[in-house]
């Protein structure tokens, strides 16, 4: 997709009379009448960089409708104290999708903030209940459920046949998708926990793609300049993944 092309925003649903129109695609695909069930349920809550959602072994209490930044799904490799996103969650989707088929949820990852933002936050128990009561809800939930498989799927793939510089590529296609725009709030430290490897093949990587114009890094940030020439230099798995949500949440 071009920079600065938002995924399709779908639906028309408000948090509030007045509000600007929801970011999150699962909530806001809902009808009105539909959303109006969810909504004195959910709280506005902010996302803090490196924030911890739930960790292993903890049972969710929330699910978290990502309305801006990205939240990674990771998992602990038991070498060096080093863990590797296995999934990305942004306003296409939901933090605590276990949730989607359990009634008690228990985390098998680490689900952390990559990059700040805002969601939309529910009790379990209330969306365990809404998912019987709002079917436009359970089936979109589903489809998001289908989706998030196939990335972390793929995901777990890549991580381990294909070299660091494409996989650093995907995943800044990826996060940039989901950050609405070309400028996203990235360390080098940021990439180096979500890739799993050493913050020196990180530098090293993120030099390359600088110099062949790719993309622009300093003091915090990460612009992406070239997003045609950084998907030459990415894999095939970020356009795999992006065709199969967009394909999924186009379902009725």
């Amino acid at each position: 997709m071009p920079i600065g092309v938002e995924w399709p925003a779908i639906g028309s649903a408000l948090v509030s009379a007045g509000a600007p129109l929801l970011r999150n695609r699962l909530l806001a695909a809902l009808a009105q009448s539909d959303f109006d069930n969810l909504r004195p349920h959910l709280t506005l809550v902010g996302l803090v960089d490196d924030q911890t959602l739930f960790g292993p072994g903890e049972v969710i209490e929330h699910v978290y409708f990502v309305e801006q930044g990205v939240v990674s799904l990771v998992a602990d490799t038991g070498a060096d104290d080093l863990g590797i996103e296995v999934g990305m969650i942004g306003r296409e989707g939901m933090a605590g999708v276990a949730s989607v088929i359990s009634d008690r949820p228990i985390a098998f990852h680490h689900t952390r903030v990559q990059m700040p933002g805002s969601a939309l936050r529910m009790p379990v128990a209330c969306f365990r209940r809404l998912l019987g009561s709002v079917p436009a809800l359970r089936e979109r939930c589903l489809c998001y459920l289908d989706a998030f498989v196939i990335q972390i799927a793929q995901t777990g793939a890549c991580n381990g046949r294909h070299h660091l510089p494409e996989r650093c590529a995907c995943w800044l296609l990826a996060a940039c998708d989901r950050a609405e725009g070309p400028e996203m709030p990235l360390t080098h430290d940021t990439l180096s926990a979500a890739l799993g490897v050493r913050r020196s093949g990180i530098t090293t990587t993120i030099g390359a793609l600088q110099e062949a114009g790719f993309i622009r890094s300093g003091r915090g940030k990460t612009v992406v300049l070239d997003h045609a020439g950084l998907e030459r230099a990415a894999c095939g798995c970020y356009r795999l993944v992006r065709n199969q949500f967009d394909r999924l949440l186009a379902c009725p």
